[in-house]
C-alpha cells in the first residue's frame, strides 16, 4: 500500500472508531436496577419517578442521540435534536429536526423554534441530557429581535471568510443571539441538566463549543464591535445588526444573574487531541515513528503551513507527525473549496521539491470541508509537478481559492460523506 493510500485508510478507520455510536457506550452506562447513570468517572443516581429527556444540537447530535437511545433504553422518555442535513444516523424515539450548515437559514430558525417548544413541554424536575457538538452555532439559531435569519446568515458568512479566529467569530455570534452564550439556560431552569459535549474548539472550552448555549458567561457587545472593526467588517454588516449592537449595553450583556438549573454538570466526551492520540496508535501499529502536536492549532493558514514545514527537517525513517485544529483563511478569490483542501494544495507546493517521499493529508472529521462533498485532500511530493505536466496550473487555483476544482481535476480528494461526528480537522505528515 502506498503512503498516500495508507494515510487515507488510517483516516477512514479512525472515523469509524471515534464515531459516537462506537465510543459512547464505552464511557457512558446506565444501571437499571438502581437507576445509576455513569458518565466517564462520575455516577448520577436518578431520582425516583424522575423522567429523562434528550435534547441536542450539532453535526454529531444524531449519532449521539442514537447512542443514548441504546444506553438508556426504556428509561428514556423522549427527546428532540437539531442535526445537519442528511444525517448518517437517525434516532427512533428522539425527534429529529434538520437545520442548515455552515450558515443558518430558515431551516435552522424553524428547527430551533421547535426545539425551544419541546424544552418548554418537558415536565418540571426532569433530567435533561443535552448533546452538544460542532455546527451548533449554525444549526441552533434564534436571532435577536429585529434581525432576520437572512441577515444573520449574511453576517455568519462574512465572519467565517474574514480570517477571524473561532473565539472572535463566536463573540459576535453570541451578541446577536437569544440562545447562544448561556442564554438557553433561562429555558432550562425547571430541570436538572447534564451537558455531553464533543469538542470542536482548540482549548475544549464549553463556552465556545457551539457558541456555548448552556455555559454561563458574560457576552461583551463592545468586544463584538471591536472585532468587526479589527477585520474591517462593520460596513459589510446588515443595518439591523449594526442597530442591534449599537443599542445594546456598550460594556457587556451580563449573564451572571441568569437563573439556571439547580443541578447542572458538563462533560467533554472527546476532542481532537483524544482522536489524534488514537491516530498515533494506529500509525505505530504500522511501524511508524510518530509525534503529535501538543496543542490544537488555531490561527492563520500561512502560519500553519510554516509550522507544518518545520517538521520536514526530521530525518527519521517512516516518520509521522500529527497535527489537529482549524486554521483560518482570508478569502480573496471566488473559487470553491474548504480550509483542508486549501491547506493540502499549499502543502503540495511546499513539498514539490522534496527528493524523498513526503505525503500530507488534511481532512475534517465531520466528512465535510467547506461547501463541498469532500472531507479534504491528500498530496505528495509529486502532486504539484504532475499537475503542471498535465496542463493544470496549481498557482491559478491557489490564487482563486479554488482548491476543490484543482483536486477534482488532479486527483487527491478524500470522500467519506457526513460522518456523524465533528472534532475539528486532523492532518498527517509522513516522511518516508
Amino acid at each position: 500500500m502506498s503512503s498516500r493510500a495508507k494515510e487515507v485508510d488510517i483516516f477512514k478507520k479512525l472515523l469509524n472508531e471515534v464515531n459516537p455510536i462506537s465510543f459512547m457506550p464505552n464511557v457512558i452506562s446506565f444501571e437499571n436496577q438502581f437507576r445509576i447513570l455513569t458518565i466517564l468517572d462520575d455516577e448520577y443516581r436518578i431520582k425516583p419517578g424522575q423522567q429523562i429527556f434528550i435534547i441536542g444540537t450539532g453535526k454529531a447530535s444524531s449519532s449521539m442521540a442514537v447512542a443514548m437511545e441504546e444506553i438508556l433504553g426504556e428509561q428514556l422518555s423522549g427527546g428532540c435534536i437539531i442535526s445537519s442535513p442528511d444525517p448518517l444516523h437517525r434516532p427512533k424515539k428522539i425527534i429529529l429536526k434538520v437545520g442548515s450548515h455552515p450558515y443558518p437559514d430558515a431551516r435552522s430558525e424553524h428547527a430551533s423554534q421547535n426545539l425551544l417548544k419541546f424544552i418548554e413541554s418537558i415536565p418540571e424536575g426532569s433530567l435533561v441530557i443535552n448533546l452538544i457538538s460542532g455546527g451548533t452555532s449554525s444549526l441552533f439559531c434564534q436571532p435577536k429581535t429585529g434581525i432576520s435569519i437572512d441577515e444573520l446568515s449574511r453576517a455568519h458568512r462574512v465572519l467565517v471568510t474574514s480570517g477571524a479566529s473561532i473565539d472572535e467569530i463566536n463573540t459576535v455570534r453570541k451578541s446577536l443571539s437569544q440562545v447562544k452564550g448561556g442564554k438557553l439556560l433561562k429555558k432550562l431552569k425547571h430541570v436538572d441538566l447534564i451537558d455531553l459535549i464533543i469538542s470542536d474548539v482548540p482549548d475544549d472550552n464549553p463556552a465556545d463549543i457551539g457558541s456555548g448555549p448552556t455555559t454561563k458567561q458574560d457576552v461583551s457587545v463592545t468586544d463584538a464591535v471591536n472585532i468587526l472593526g479589527k477585520y474591517n467588517l462593520w460596513e459589510e454588516m446588515p443595518s439591523s445588526i449594526k442597530r442591534a449592537l449599537q443599542s445594546a449595553d456598550n460594556e457587556a450583556i451580563k449573564n451572571a444573574g441568569i437563573e439556571t438549573p439547580g443541578f447542572h454538570q458538563t462533560h467533554i466526551l472527546t476532542s481532537a487531541k483524544i482522536v489524534a492520540k488514537r491516530a498515533a496508535e494506529m500509525f505505530e501499529q504500522n511501524g511508524c515513528s510518530v509525534t503529535i502536536d501538543e496543542v490544537a492549532w488555531s490561527g492563520p493558514i500561512d502560519n500553519f503551513v510554516q509550522h507544518i514545514c518545520s517538521q520536514l527537517n526530521n530525518q527519521k525513517p517512516s516518520f509521522v507527525h500529527i497535527f489537529y485544529g482549524e486554521c483560518t483563511i482570508s478569502i480573496s478569490g471566488d473559487g470553491k473549496g474548504g480550509r483542508n483542501q486549501e491547506l493540502a494544495l499549499r502543502m503540495a507546493k511546499e513539498i514539490s521539491e522534496e527528493k524523498r517521499e513526503v505525503v500530507f493529508l488534511s481532512a475534517g472529521t465531520d466528512g465535510i470541508d467547506g461547501p463541498t462533498e469532500a472531507a479534504g485532500a491528500v498530496v505528495d511530493q509529486s502532486t504539484w509537478r504532475n499537475a503542471e505536466k498535465s496542463g493544470i496550473d496549481p498557482n491559478h487555483y491557489l490564487a482563486n481559492n479554488d482548491s476543490y476544482h484543482f483536486f477534482d481535476k488532479a486527483g487527491g480528494h478524500i470522500i467519506t460523506g457526513p460522518t456523524g461526528n465533528n472534532v475539528m480537522d486532523i492532518q498527517f505528515l509522513i516522511i518516508d
